[in-house]
């Protein structure tokens, strides 16, 4: 069955329908939540809060966007709120942000390990950073689909990512230069 209609019948009131939507979408929505609030548990939690904000809520979606867009804004903002909630939203570990040239420092290291010293600084970052980070070039949604999913402007996504991607510089400059002093050291 289609998503169109899916959403019309539970819009209609087959609740059956939408737990055809959830097992379309809660791979996404889990994996949206995961990566914010950092822990299996409250994951769990909030991504079913999401869902039944968006049951709740079915009727008030027009189709101006995929459902998948939808629900994973709901996602999005119950995750903020849960980490308003628990405090941590404004927590993160403050690593020197070192401005520097446009030579990448992961450019000297083999693939693999790219990714693995990429995966420990976006560790650092801020959920909502990790997030538009995670939105935009991992998952590859355009400027305007992050728009619709967070409701930043276009400017401030554009200007919030160039910002992340100088503190991710930042980031692997210290964890580089740690490596090379444990190295040394040993």
């Amino acid at each position: 069955m289609s998503e169109c209609t899916l959403i019309k019948k539970v819009q209609e009131g087959d609740s059956s329908a939408f737990s055809e939507l959830v097992d379309q979408n809660k791979n996404l929505v889990y994996s949206i939540v995961l990566r914010m609030v950092k822990n299996q548990e409250d994951a769990e939690e909030v991504a079913q809060d999401a869902f039944i904000k968006a049951f709740h809520q079915i009727k008030k979606f027009r189709g101006d966007s995929k459902f998948s867009t939808w629900i994973y804004k709901i996602a999005y903002f119950c995750a903020v709120d849960h980490l308003r909630k628990r405090k941590q939203l404004n927590s993160s570990i403050d690593l020197i942000s070192i401005a520097s040239d446009d030579d990448s420092v992961l450019d000297n290291i083999h693939k693999a390990e790219k990714k693995e010293y990429l995966n420990q600084a976006i560790a650092y970052l801020k959920p909502i950073d990790r997030n538009l980070i995670s939105m935009h070039y991992m998952q590859e949604l355009s400027i305007e689909e992050i728009e619709k999913v967070t409701l930043f402007s276009h400017s401030n996504i554009k200007v919030k990512l160039m910002r992340i991607r100088k503190q991710l510089n930042g980031i692997l400059t210290a964890l580089m230069k740690n490596e090379i002093e444990s190295f040394i050291k040993s």
